[in-house]
């Protein structure tokens, strides 16, 4: 195996175990019919598109694009050495104002969970330690 694609493998390994410890879990999820103080997931402020960068040393930074959709649903592509990384999940607005993102991670039958906390200006977000702003 050459050097760029060990390096790629180490990579992915390192994003599944970032997802899979990343503090702030929490399992409060919004219940019931939508209440004055929720907003239809249409209007939510997550919905749209969000980058973030994280320096890895010796190399340039990874760029992560989450997409948040309107049906709750959204995509991950972190961008390694020049190589795409996608990933599916599904989002969900918390009682708390934050977001529980859910991730199948790939052939292995489990899921991982990361709660992402969107800054008071809402151009702003964090999850797994990487701030995001919106485009």
């Amino acid at each position: 195996m050459n050097k760029r694609h060990l390096l790629l493998f180490l990579a992915a390994g390192l994003l599944v175990i970032c997802l899979s410890t990343a503090g702030c879990i929490t399992s409060s999820n919004i219940t019931g019919p939508v209440t004055q103080t929720q907003k239809p997931l249409t209007e939510d402020p997550i919905i749209g598109t969000w980058i973030g960068y994280k320096p890895i040393p010796n190399y340039d930074d990874d760029k992560y694009t989450l997409v948040f959709k309107s049906d709750g649903t959204g995509t991950v592509s972190i961008e390694s050495m020049g190589l795409p990384l996608p990933s599916n999940f599904t989002w969900t607005l918390l009682e708390n104002g934050d977001y529980k993102m859910t991730f199948d991670i790939a052939a292995s039958g489990f899921m991982q969970t990361n709660t992402l906390k969107i800054g008071s200006d809402g151009k702003t977000c964090t999850v797994i330690d990487i701030e995001f702003i919106k485009s």
